[in-house]
């Protein structure tokens, strides 16, 4: 793990850390959240939903991973691109199960938002509330920094899991 942890340093984030699966905590006020507190859920858009899976099924799927990155910056586009890259680099080293979760900001303007079909629907990958992820608990529990902006002005903490077996 201790390669893809470098490589995710060398992308620019700010942490990874490796967890667990029980380091990694659920709660069904996160799909809550993203339901009623998302814009982009009543747009039914490619980036939004579990695509049916309940979240029993979400936590069991988690759960069976051995070894799940938490990745940890603050620009939504290179997280987003650092899951993917070390998601790939994962697999072609044999782990053929890895996967990320995060929202999707892999394109700098989102065609979806703009009424376009997407260009790399590929890429897209479940979002962590989706999931019933509680992202706050699991980044604090390990140390990391999250918590509830009180203007815009400060820095946001976004965070991305890849999952390896």
């Amino acid at each position: 793990m201790d390669r893809y942890i470098s490589q995710g340093k060398q992308m620019g984030l700010s942490n990874v850390a490796l967890l667990g699966p029980e380091q990694v905590f659920f709660d069904p006020r996160a799909v809550l959240k993203c339901r009623w507190g998302c814009e982009d859920y009543f747009n039914r858009s490619i980036k939004c939903g579990p695509r049916g899976l309940s979240q029993d099924e979400c936590i069991e799927m988690v759960r069976r991973y051995q070894n799940i990155l938490l990745l940890h910056g603050h620009d939504a586009h290179l997280l987003s691109k650092a899951v993917l890259a070390v998601e790939r680099a994962a697999f072609l080293d044999g782990h053929y199960f890895a996967f990320g979760i995060r929202y999707c900001k892999i394109c700098k303007v989102c065609a979806v938002d703009q009424g376009q079909p997407c260009p790399q629907p590929d890429k897209v990958r479940p979002c962590d509330q989706a999931m019933g992820i509680d992202v706050y608990r699991t980044a604090r529990e390990k140390g990391l920094p999250c918590q509830v902006l009180q203007s815009k002005d400060e820095v946001q903490n976004r965070y991305g899991f890849v999952l390896i077996d």
